[in-house]
C-alpha cells in the first residue's frame, strides 16, 4: 500500500478523469488529481456531472495487474463505493448507503457519484462528493451534502486521502481472495435492497424488487409476475435504475 498519497490540486479542470486520461504516464498509481471545480464533469452514460465549489472532486488510477482476471476489474465500482463509505465514516460517522452501481446515498438522497473508465493499461476512478457545498433548491429533494446535514465544514484533502487509502486496503483484500467478505459489507449497506425498481438496459425496461448484489457484482431482481403467474430472480451486470414509487 502506498504510504504517502500525492495530491495534485487544481483550481479548475475540464475533468479530473480526462486529465488523468491524458497525463497518467506522468503520475504514479494512486496519485490523486483534485479540482475545486470542473468545466466538463462527466457522469455515467455520457451524462454531465454538476460541479460546485465545496465538493470533493478527484480521480486516481489503478494499473492493470498481471494476475487479475477481468472479473476483478468489474468489481472496482463496488470497491470504490465501499471505499468511499469507509473513508467518509472516518470523517463523519453517518448512515451512508451504496446504490448499485456507482452512487453513495445519505438520508435517501444522493451524496456521491463514481465514474470508472479504462484507458490503455490503467483504470481511472473518478469521484465527486457533496461535502461543503450548498445545493441549489431544485436539487435539494434528491441530493444532499455533508455540510447541509451536519452544519459543519470539512477538510476536503482529508476526505480525499481517507477514501483513497480505503480503496488501497480493499484492493489488497481483493487480491488476497477476500471478495466474499467485501461483498457482505456492501450488501449490508445496499440502498436498493427491498425497493421496487425499474431497470433500463438498452431498449428494455424491467420492473421488480431489488435483492442482493451477487458474487459477480450483479444486482439481483425479483421480477414482476409473468403470464403464468410466476416470478423469477434475474441478475443484471449493467443498467440504469430508477426507484418506482408506489401509491396506495
Amino acid at each position: 500500500m502506498k504510504e504517502n498519497i500525492n495530491l495534485y490540486k487544481f483550481d479548475e479542470l475540464d475533468s479530473t478523469n480526462d486529465y488523468l486520461r491524458r497525463n497518467h504516464k506522468s503520475h504514479e498509481e494512486f496519485d490523486v488529481i483534485s479540482a475545486r471545480t470542473q468545466t466538463h464533469g462527466k457522469a455515467r452514460r455520457q451524462n454531465d456531472w454538476v460541479s460546485m465549489d465545496g465538493m470533493a472532486i478527484f480521480s486516481f488510477f489503478l494499473k492493470e495487474r498481471d494476475d487479475w482476471e477481468i472479473e476483478n476489474y468489474l468489481k472496482l465500482p463496488l470497491i470504490a463505493g465501499l471505499a468511499t463509505i469507509n473513508g467518509l465514516k472516518k470523517i463523519e460517522n453517518l448512515e451512508y448507503k451504496f446504490k448499485w452501481t456507482n452512487d453513495v446515498y445519505l438520508e435517501n438522497k444522493k451524496l456521491c457519484g463514481i465514474l470508472l473508465e479504462k484507458t490503455e493499461n490503467v483504470y481511472i476512478v473518478g469521484i465527486g462528493i457533496n461535502v461543503n457545498n450548498i445545493l441549489p433548491e431544485n436539487l435539494q429533494n434528491k441530493a444532499i451534502s455533508l455540510t447541509q446535514l451536519t452544519n459543519k465544514k470539512y477538510q476536503i484533502d482529508e476526505v480525499i486521502k481517507s477514501i483513497v487509502s480505503e480503496f488501497q486496503i480493499l484492493c489488497k483484500q481483493l487480491e488476497n481472495g477476500l471478495w466474499e467478505n467485501i461483498l457482505d459489507k456492501i450488501n449490508k449497506i445496499n440502498y436498493l435492497k427491498g425497493k421496487r425498481i425499474e431497470l433500463k438496459f438498452g431498449n428494455e425496461v424491467v420492473s421488480g424488487i431489488a435483492h442482493n448484489i451477487n458474487k459477480d457484482g450483479e444486482i439481483e431482481v425479483l421480477m414482476e409476475q409473468n403470464e403464468a403467474g410466476e416470478r423469477e430472480v434475474r441478475s443484471f451486470s449493467v443498467g440504469e435504475i430508477f426507484e418506482k414509487i408506489v401509491y396506495y
